[in-house]
């Protein structure tokens, strides 16, 4: 029987088990008494190994077949689940996963799996610790019970060779069945392809166009019997735009058992007691976000983590658990996702940075003190900004968080910090629900018209020329009792200077390097409801441009990404 035809069906389900094998280690190793975990986990190596045993991946069977046996004999109570049990499954995780990319690119393994079922297969967990080499007096004879599991005897070793050719021959198809009975496919539900779905949202994005374009045709009209039928399709249009973006939407678990792993590798390598805790993994973004969301919060986690958290022994002396707490929280407002990254460790002094920012020539004195603290804390964010006493090869704080902040920003999102000394640090990022249709604010500058994400504007102001004052070289304007710069954005692009005979400037502001400041521009034309398509090289090269979108009249419009052109 040809069972290509089940390949990319296989590869999806696979990765599916692979995710949650991952997740289920991490979450064991924190609760290795939840006897639900562990079933769970036996469940999922051996529904792997049958699905791949009925496509007869035979590199795959052994390795779930390793892990499977493993469980079963810490679902005996023969094994403790501890560290070493759980690198050793988490090592099976990737190697599989390793093997699902050579299945899916159809060339040989390029990574033999060796000894894994080996070692797996003769696998003892090491003895209970020795007393301490110098005991206190008068306790040597009172060294603490290390569990009776660690005491147990441990079966005899199996043979990896007969133990997996036992179960490496195809096993029935009954077996197959039941590999997929905790894949979570609920009745009604179809595996749709990814393709047809990113078409399916540019078709929905050309009929967004096309109703802008509409409605300018509308206006010059003057109909209002066509004002009305296109306001009805606008409402079907918005339902449509909808329904096709949840179809789009993926829950935030398809990324987040990396974090996990990321948080324990971290910790483990800090030497660092680490609880951590995920909440909103159901909670849907979209697909195309969620793949650009892995490296920033894979930076701000390890930041949290090698730099936020204290070591145990510091915790303790300052009234803390000796174990730190770090929160990563996924939450939805409407059309609005907010992600929250919070630690209970040391916390973030404002005046500890912006002193460090004087120090390395960032801020003058002067413009220390106009800071405020929310806006010292966004300091970090510039780049090679950090107030870190050591750089270690896991992370330093700041180091890179401004590649972070202009990642969030080019998805549409801000990046917001707070902190206090002693009680710890929250990072929240505030993202649209999509990328892919977004409300733009339209401007024009020289002989172009532009377009910022409203997500990046504050405030939209028409200044006087006698509003504006001197702040040494620099233009500024008051605004709420806070000293905002000026900026052209005619300057920044390299077009002329934009003339302003009534003596009003347009501008809208905006954030930059953790301060405000006012983009001055030639007009403001508007809000726009704008389908953002991605620019093909070399334009997608330029810095500074997040893509491309037509406006109702037909032009075409460079989505602008501040964070990278400022």
């Amino acid at each position: 029987m040809d069972m290509s035809q089940y390949k990319a069906l296989f590869l999806s389900e696979s990765r599916e088990y692979l995710r949650t094998i991952a997740e289920q280690v991490v979450a064991l190793e924190q609760s290795p008494g939840e006897r639900s975990a562990v079933d769970a986990l036996f469940r999922g190596a051996h529904s792997l190994k049958g699905m791949a045993a009925s496509m007869e991946y035979g590199d795959v069977v052994v390795v779930a077949h390793s892990m499977e046996d493993l469980m079963a004999r810490v679902r005996d109570g023969a094994v403790p689940f501890i560290a070493d049990v759980a690198d050793l499954l988490l090592e099976g995780v990737d190697l599989i996963d390793v093997l699902l990319q050579d299945v899916e690119q159809e060339r040989p393994s390029t990574l033999p799996t060796g000894d894994y079922a080996q070692r797996l297969a003769i696998y003892t967990p090491a003895p209970p610790k020795a007393p301490p080499a110098v005991p206190k007096a008068g306790s040597a004879d009172h060294a603490e019970p290390q569990g009776p599991a660690a005491t147990n005897a441990v079966p005899a070793p199996h043979s990896a060779t007969s133990s997996a050719a036992a179960d490496a021959a195809p096993p029935a198809a009954a077996e197959a069945e039941k590999a997929k009975e905790p894949a979570g496919e609920a009745g009604g539900t179809v595996r749709v392809k990814t393709e047809l779905l990113d078409h399916l949202i540019n078709l929905t994005g050309e009929l967004v166009t096309n109703k802008q374009r509409l409605l300018t045709i509308a206006g010059e009209l003057a109909s209002p019997p066509l004002n009305d039928a296109i306001s009805e399709t606008a409402k079907l249009l918005r339902s449509l735009h909808d329904e096709v973006m949840k179809v789009r939407l993926m829950p935030f678990e398809a990324i987040s058992d990396r974090f996990q792993r990321s948080v324990r590798s971290v910790a483990k390598k800090s030497g660092k007691e680490i609880l951590f805790e995920l909440t909103g993994r159901e909670i849907g973004l979209d697909r195309g976000m969620l793949e650009q969301l892995v490296d920033p919060l894979n930076h701000i986690l390890r930041n949290a983590v090698d730099h936020g958290i204290e070591e145990s022994g510091e915790r303790e002396r300052a009234g803390k658990p000796a174990r730190g707490t770090v929160c990563l929280a996924v939450t939805r407002d409407r059309d609005r996702i907010q992600i929250t990254v919070r630690d209970d460790g040391r916390g973030m002094e404002p005046a500890t940075m912006i002193a460090a920012a004087v120090a390395k020539g960032i801020l003058t004195p002067e413009e220390g003190e106009l800071l405020s603290p929310r806006q010292a804390l966004m300091l970090s964010c510039i780049p090679g900004f950090s107030t870190a006493k050591e750089v270690t090869d896991l992370s330093g704080r700041g180091v890179g968080m401004d590649a972070v902040n202009a990642a969030i920003q080019k998805l549409g999102g801000t990046l917001g910090i707070e902190s206090e000394p002693g009680v710890g640090t929250t990072i929240t990022l505030r993202l649209p629900l999509t990328i892919a249709i977004i409300h733009a604010l339209v401007v024009q500058v020289g002989q172009v018209k532009a377009a910022i994400p409203v997500n990046a504007v504050q405030r939209t102001v028409e200044l006087s020329r006698r509003q504006i004052e001197t702040m040494g070289k620099r233009q500024i304007f008051q605004l709420d009792g806070e000293a905002i710069p000026l900026l052209s954005l005619n300057r920044v692009l390299g077009l002329p200077l934009g003339r302003f005979p009534d003596g009003i400037l347009p501008l809208f502001v905006t954030e930059a390097r953790g301060r405000r400041v006012g983009i001055v521009v030639d007009r403001l034309l508007g809000q726009h409801e704008l389908f953002v398509k991605q620019l093909g090289r070399p334009l997608s090269k330029l810095a500074g441009v997040a893509g491309g979108a037509t406006l109702g009249d037909g032009e075409i419009v460079a989505i602008l990404d501040l964070a990278g052109l400022l």
